[in-house]
């Protein structure tokens, strides 16, 4: 079915994007012959569909794909009737959601202090925008920052709210979440850096970030960890 055929109230929701559609396009055919393939990527086009008409408005924010696209997974998930093991489709979401940090990644380098600066400043302007947003649109995510810590090189912010894990609480599929909160420690590989987070707004009361360079004594107190539902946590050695 044509983007522009599929019956959604484009008043309040956005479509997926391109890198989405093929990422579910490619996992369908992957695991199924064509015209099964083919039949599937409907049912999760109407599936999509279906789960926006429940959901708050939220097509107006700025970054939407953030949002949407994940929304195009779990529709993915929901329709598929074999479930292959989600460890299996990590990189392919990875690369959905994230492949501009593979480009990032050749340009910055998070043990570099300038970088490191540079990194903090954007995210602090993302958090900015998120701020100015969610008057507008109550159920997005709600971010907050920390002071940036000058001496370790360690750039921290959270988020409180998360619309994704509000959504997989609600469709009761908290188990597919992992796959796309797990793209963000990737992501921070990619620019030479790591993520330490010991849990997300689907587990605790924040989703918290602090990123340090990939070679920092910070970086080196923790060890990446797999919990039962998939999701990669940060734990003290």
């Amino acid at each position: 079915m044509r983007e522009k055929d599929l019956p959604f109230d484009r008043s309040r929701h956005a479509i997926y994007t391109k890198n989405a559609k093929k990422c579910v396009q490619t996992l369908l055919r992957r695991y199924y012959d064509q015209p099964t393939a083919a039949a599937l990527w409907e049912k999760t086009q109407l599936q999509y569909c279906a789960f926006l008409e429940d959901e708050p408005a939220m097509g107006g924010v700025k970054m939407k794909t953030s949002i949407y696209d994940p929304i195009l997974i779990f529709a993915w998930y929901a329709v598929i009737p074999d479930k292959p093991p989600l460890k299996d489709v990590q990189q392919d979401v990875f690369e959905c959601f994230m492949s501009g940090f593979e480009t990032l990644g050749r340009l910055f380098n998070l043990n570099r202090r300038l970088d490191n600066r540079i990194a903090n400043l954007v995210f602090k302007k993302t958090a900015d925008q998120r701020a100015r947003e969610i008057g507008a649109f109550p159920a997005s995510f709600r971010m907050e920052g920390y002071d940036y810590d000058r001496e370790n090189g360690v750039v921290r912010y959270c988020f409180t709210q998360c619309p994704n894990a509000e959504f997989a609480k609600r469709h009761h599929m908290e188990d597919v979440l992992p796959v796309m909160c797990n793209c963000d420690h990737l992501a921070m590989q990619k620019l030479h850096a790591t993520l330490i987070r010991e849990g997300t707004c689907c587990t605790c009361e924040r989703c918290d970030y602090r990123i340090v360079g990939d070679q920092s004594p910070v970086a080196g107190q923790y060890e990446l960890a797999t919990r039962e539902n998939g999701l990669w946590v940060s734990v003290k050695k």
